[in-house]
């Protein structure tokens, strides 16, 4: 085998890995996102974490640790502490939400409006609507989903959440030049 044929299978290798059981889709970015806003909003502090459902069922404090340990250092260049309970570090302003198994149909920039949002009971597939919110209103959002999660050591859980996290924290807008 040749130098770029190899060359160009170890290319694909990380595409080929990805195809695992979960999969993520992030949403059009808003305008007001930059990468300024998110230093400014979780650079070395507390960036608070809300979490809807408990699709695994169990202990909901360890379901919070499960997935915001999945979320530490998935943010480019920005060195954050996510978490559900936020110190006083924390910017009141900002969060990150994220809805298990949504009851109801919803826009994902529905999920900074705060309030409660019915979520389904355990079983079945894992679907995740998630955003990065500012004062009520959404900067990214995206939604993943998991077939079959197995419980909170299930590694696709953790590389779901890691994805999700990786698209709610892009490192640059990506403008469309040809549109």
């Amino acid at each position: 085998m040749s130098f770029f044929p190899r060359l160009a299978l170890l290319a694909l290798l990380p595409v080929l890995a990805a195809c695992g059981r979960e999969r993520v889709v992030a949403d059009e970015i808003s305008p007001a996102y930059t990468a300024a806003e998110v230093a400014y909003a979780a650079s070395d502090r507390d960036l608070r974490v809300v979490i809807h459902g408990n699709p695994l069922g169990g202990s909901p404090q360890a379901f919070a640790r499960t997935v915001t340990d999945a979320m530490q250092n998935k943010i480019i260049g920005v060195r954050t502490n996510f978490t559900t309970t936020p110190n006083a570090s924390a910017r009141p302003d900002y969060a990150v939400v994220l809805a298990f198994n949504p009851a109801e149909t919803m826009l994902n920039s529905a999920l900074c409006r705060g309030g409660g949002i019915p979520t389904k009971p355990v079983g079945g597939t894992l679907i995740v609507q998630s955003a990065f919110c500012r004062a009520g209103g959404a900067l990214t959002s995206a939604t993943g989903w998991l077939d079959e999660p197995r419980g909170l050591d299930d590694p696709a859980l953790r590389e779901l959440i890691a994805g999700l996290t990786f698209s709610l924290f892009p490192s640059r807008r990506v403008e469309c030049l040809e549109c």
